[in-house]
């Protein structure tokens, strides 16, 4: 597992920032807004700008798998 995980180039992973109504938003790649369809990490691909930090739309639980 090792080897084969040293023989892959890990993906580059590049939000794509936006404004959906005056918020501020993050979207990583499998979000249907980025220009990457295919999703590289599991859990949401989508961050919003609220209490002063981005969360996904089901809270921080969603990240912490709480």
């Amino acid at each position: 597992m090792l080897a084969a995980a040293r023989a892959r180039t890990p993906p580059c992973i590049r939000p794509e920032p936006f404004d959906v109504d005056g918020e501020r938003v993050l979207c990583y790649p499998g979000d249907a807004a980025h220009s990457v369809r295919e999703q590289y990490l599991p859990g949401p691909t989508r961050l919003r700008w609220r209490n002063k930090r981005f969360e996904p739309d089901g809270g921080l639980a969603m990240l912490l798998g709480d």
